[in-house]
């Protein structure tokens, strides 16, 4: 006997599944900060290049067994000379196999904003 019921899946679970598959992208910006006396101004400045990520979901109405499909938008802080247009296609390729394969969603879309550029050298550390 199969037990049927429903699954609700929180929006924080999508984007965490999206953040995780986004640092497996080497050009996108990680916050390697360390904790210490300076993890206050570090989190104030990480939270600034941290990227972030919008979830909308469209439940599938009237199907058994069918989820639905989810769009994203990212806004992201990638490495200073990085090729945007290539890294944009490794960030939407790896969030849709990391979503798809954890939740069952269809990725629809993924929009990306690239709102800064860090230089590698001047990633956050503890002084």
């Amino acid at each position: 006997m199969e037990l049927t019921g429903k699954t609700i899946i929180s929006d924080d679970v999508f984007a965490e599944a999206a953040r995780t598959a986004m640092h497996q992208v080497n050009e996108v910006f990680q916050d390697h900060s360390k904790k210490g006396p300076l993890l206050g101004l570090a989190q104030i400045v990480t939270d600034k290049v941290a990227p972030q990520v919008i979830v909308r979901k469209n439940e599938a109405e009237n199907m058994e067994g069918a989820l639905g499909k989810i769009t994203f938008e990212l806004k992201l802080t990638l490495l200073y000379g990085a090729n945007i247009p290539d890294v944009s296609r490794k960030v939407r390729e790896s969030v849709a196999r990391e979503v798809e394969n954890l939740t069952g969603y269809k990725v629809e879309r993924i929009d990306i904003t690239v709102e800064k550029l860090v230089k590698p050298d001047l990633e956050l550390t503890e002084s």
